[in-house]
């Protein structure tokens, strides 16, 4: 089953556009902050967080389809 959930979660995030996987990853798989990661890429706290927010319910709604 954890596998089943880990395929389909790496699918949903290849369905995801490159900016909002990549602040998806850095962020919860990387555990890298905001701030670190603002820092590095020149852009706002605020995108960053809008990056994310977006991600998480394509996320949401893309696993919730298939569970």
């Amino acid at each position: 089953m954890r596998k089943a959930l880990l395929d389909e979660l790496e699918s949903a995030l290849s369905g995801l556009p490159g900016e909002q996987r990549e602040v998806f990853v850095a962020h919860e798989l990387d555990g890298r902050s905001f701030k670190e990661l603002s820092a590095e890429c020149g852009v706002s706290v605020n995108t960053l967080l809008s990056r994310k927010r977006y991600a998480v319910l394509h996320l949401r709604s893309r696993l919730q389809k298939h569970s």
